[in-house]
């Protein structure tokens, strides 16, 4: 064998005992070797965790179409009665219209259910964005309008809204699509999702994320693919996704998310809906599966999706109250503060359209520029302003979302069927970090986001150290521009790209910077 050949060359024949020891190692290799391949073959693959997970899948495959199936026959079955009309006009209301009408007892919070579960069903076969029906919201709808039947009614009675699916509900799981996670409901609810039920809210479906939740492109292989409620071959951006596409196409009257870097945002960009990522103070939540746990300095907001900025003002006014501060730690106590959005006194805006890393597309860019010119045209002074170094600002995002360089996404994604639109993007995270380092050199000259990008990663412990102050320091050097042009507000692309097809946001890791950098 070529190790006999080699260690030859090195060894004396004569020296029988050196011999023998190389002979039993190169023995031990090549036994060890086959038993490897042989385990993989004949039982890792048939009975082994990657098999296994796929049986999982099945069976939650099978028990949520059964829902869907059992849903359409009950639903269906009125469809040409007076609850048809009911549901057509409860549908056509605004969310400010609904509230009216629940609050006035004009609809019941069961009419309301029943009209948004059955246009619910009706956008998931067309976009696959539900990944299962709360089955407890029809009796939760029917004590509400048993306890408040012509009594004063908290502010979100009867409403239904939608759930992101990494929250917790108590006997429900939450699989951010992995196949090792499913089959295993939790045993709490999450504080956000218990408030909003305990002001009146409905939550009544739950709604499809990435594997694992970090992309922009919403698919997994426990629930498949969301489309973009405006093109089914493009995606409705992520990690929100199925919550977007939902409301968009009018299958909830709010919905609610999180945001670490851009969970919120790119979906309600691709989707044409209102949102807001509030700091990782001000909206806090309890229970929910993050993304990326351990992530230094990064922010994680939790948050709404309505089809208004008045909903949104009037929902966040809702939350934002001593009665939700009680519930979640770590939130500054303020209510929203409705005299500053009110005042009529005149800004000074900062505005870009260029990060100066990856410059927005142009009809993104096109967005900023019409919004700069109204905002002139109403007496505001709108600024350039210029992103403090961008590229080194992307090293340490990056540095930030994997200090492990990538170890826990590995994990996640270890023994399961990685969904096909996120395949390349698993690949590179197995890249080892020499062949990166190797990588950043050759790709700087041809192009220099993928250079930056192959080359910022966690080199140890005091590098970690390092990032974290550097991360700190940056935050003070941004906020000195900010105060050095005296600016009340900063207008931006909310993504650098419009919704694209399911396959690219695996190639276009680079537009992480639009809205992980804030």
């Amino acid at each position: 064998m070529f190790t006999d050949g080699f260690l030859a060359l090195l060894y004396n024949e004569d020296d029988s005992r050196v011999w023998a020891l190389v002979k039993c190692c190169n023995a031990a290799f090549w036994l060890v070797a086959v038993c490897y391949w042989t385990f993989k073959v004949l039982f890792e693959k048939p009975w082994g965790l990657v098999n296994i997970h796929r049986e999982v899948v099945k069976k939650k495959r099978k028990l949520r179409q059964k829902q869907f199936d059992s849903m359409t026959a009950e639903l269906n079955s009125n469809v040409y009665s007076t609850l048809s009309k009911k549901r057509e006009t409860i549908l056509a209301m605004s969310f400010t219209d609904l509230r009216n009408a629940l609050q006035k007892e004009v609809y019941s919070a069961s009419e309301a259910l029943d009209a948004y579960r059955f246009k619910a069903l009706q956008v998931q076969m067309e976009m696959n964005c539900v990944t299962e029906f709360v089955v407890e919201a029809v009796q939760w709808a029917s004590d509400l309008d048993a306890k408040y039947k012509g009594k004063s009614k908290p502010p979100l009675f009867g409403i239904p809204f939608s759930v992101k699916e990494n929250y917790y509900m108590k006997g429900y799981d939450c699989t951010v699509g992995l196949a090792k996670r499913s089959m295993q409901p939790m045993t709490s609810d999450n504080s956000f999702v218990a408030f909003l039920r305990s002001q009146g809210g409905v939550p009544f479906v739950r709604t499809n994320v990435p594997q694992a939740l970090i992309s922009f492109v919403c698919s997994n292989t426990v629930y498949g693919t969301t489309s973009n409620p405006f093109n089914k071959e493009r995606t409705p951006g992520g990690s929100s996704g199925g919550e977007a596409a939902l409301l968009a196409a009018d299958g909830s009257a709010f919905g609610i998310g999180s945001d670490l870097a851009g969970s919120l945002r790119i979906p309600a960009a691709m989707c044409g809906i209102v949102t807001i990522k509030p700091t990782a103070a001000r909206l806090r939540a309890e229970g929910a599966a993050t993304g990326m746990p351990g992530r230094g300095r990064l922010g994680l907001g939790y948050g709404f999706f309505t089809k208004t900025v008045d909903e949104q003002i009037f929902l966040l006014e809702t939350t934002l109250t001593p009665e939700y501060f009680d519930r979640s730690l770590g939130m500054a106590p303020l209510p929203l503060m409705k005299k500053e959005i009110e005042s009529k006194s005149k800004l000074r805006i900062g505005y870009f359209t260029d990060d100066g890393f990856l410059p927005a597309t142009p009809g993104c860019a096109r967005v900023v520029t019409e919004t700069v010119r109204k905002l002139e045209e109403s007496g505001h002074v709108l600024i350039p302003f210029n992103v403090p170094q961008p590229e080194a600002a992307l090293k340490l995002l990056l540095k930030c979302l994997f200090p492990d360089g990538g170890q826990f996404l590995r994990d996640s994604y270890a023994h399961e069927d990685v969904d096909q639109h996120l395949k390349q993007f698993v690949t590179l995270l197995k890249v080892p970090n020499v062949i990166r380092k190797m990588m950043s050199y050759l790709l700087l000259p041809l192009c220099r986001q993928m250079g930056i990008m192959s080359g910022a990663y966690v080199s140890g412990l005091n590098d970690l150290r390092l990032t974290q102050e550097a991360v700190d320091a940056y935050i003070f050097e941004f906020g000195a521009q900010w105060k050095e042009l005296e600016l009340d507000a900063l207008v931006c692309p909310a993504f650098a790209i419009p919704p694209v097809p399911h396959d690219y946001p695996s190639q276009l890791g680079a537009c992480a910077f639009s809205t992980g950098r804030s």
